[in-house]
């Protein structure tokens, strides 16, 4: 429903126009039948987008490197009806202080999304992919 950009320790970003990103959004609805558009927000910082949560909604963090629970085993352990958000890395992934801030966060779940290292495109399908076929939405 709702695409938040982020800027990490590792991001390059050379220019960023959310209106473009909308315009694309509702492309993309439009072929996909979809009766909503996604809201593209404005770019923020990681640490603004972790402190501005709803904690009452869980936040699947894929993580690249290190022990996360497979996609799969993560959302069979959140309760039915559970609201989530996704968050998928830059390329060159989380820095090892933005790793240790997002485990330290309690509405936080790290997953993986296997054991190869996937570009931040790839991952987001691959993730996005996973969680419609395992949530049947």
């Amino acid at each position: 429903a709702v695409f938040q950009p982020v800027t990490c320790q590792h991001t390059v970003v050379h220019r960023f126009n959310a209106e473009r990103l909308g315009a694309i959004a509702m492309e993309a609805a439009e072929q996909c039948e979809r009766l909503d558009v996604m809201q593209v927000r404005e770019l923020m910082t990681l640490d603004d987008a972790l402190n501005g949560w709803d904690t009452s909604r869980r936040l699947l963090f894929c993580q690249e490197r290190g022990v996360a629970a497979p996609l799969a085993d993560a959302l069979a352990k959140l309760p039915a009806g559970t609201a989530y958000g996704l968050l998928i890395g830059p390329e060159g992934g989380f820095s090892d202080k933005e790793v240790e801030n997002l485990r330290g966060r309690a509405f936080v779940t790290p997953v993986s999304l296997g054991p190869r290292i996937l570009k931040a495109e790839t991952a987001l399908i691959a993730a996005l992919a996973g969680l419609q076929l395992l949530t049947e939405k």
